[in-house]
């Protein structure tokens, strides 16, 4: 964290595609959270983004890591799609959801939400990381509660869509 607030970490802004780094971040996740559902959507013909492949990969792992932990198990949705200019990404979880005030805290550091058991999890890290990093890639990143039937919370990330130049490889598919 301290090498993303004094700006020590190098991101890259090279062309990301979006399939590939939610592919990667849901096999990650069934790793680490054997027989909790992840469900993908993904829109056809996702364009890409500027940005890291590997950090944008671990903020969408960050997501699914806290929908697990705080949704239990529920599971957990990934959706990807383009509204105009921008690639929106979000992690819906059917939790308790987070209340009101606490939407914009939940990004700051040390902040720990109550789990549906009631109990703190993880360091209160993980969000505040995934909003820098998020930036960072010249995106943004949101809290949404309730998300789905009055539950849950959504986590939406938005990216500018990018265009290849002529001159630029286009990440393989």
């Amino acid at each position: 964290m301290s090498r993303i607030e004094a700006g020590g970490l190098k991101v890259n802004r090279d062309l990301v595609s979006i399939a590939d780094v939610v592919q990667g971040a849901v096999e990650r996740s069934g790793k680490a959270f054997p027989g909790q559902p992840v469900r993908v959507s993904l829109a056809p013909n996702l364009p890409f983004v500027r940005g890291d492949d590997r950090l944008l990969e671990q903020v969408l792992f960050n997501l699914l890591d806290n929908a697990h932990k705080y949704a239990g198990d529920a599971g957990a949705i990934v959706h990807a799609r383009q509204e105009g200019a921008e690639v929106v990404i979000s992690v819906t979880d059917e939790g308790p959801g987070v209340k009101p005030g606490e939407l914009e805290r939940i990004f700051e550091k040390f902040y720990r939400g109550g789990r549906a058991d009631g109990r703190k999890a993880g360091t209160g890290l993980g969000l505040s990381i995934s909003r820098r990093l998020v930036e960072a890639m010249g995106g943004a990143i949101v809290a949404q509660s309730p998300a789905v039937r009055r539950r849950g919370t959504r986590i939406v990330m938005r990216f500018p869509a990018a265009q290849a130049t002529a001159a630029e490889p286009r990440p393989a598919a």
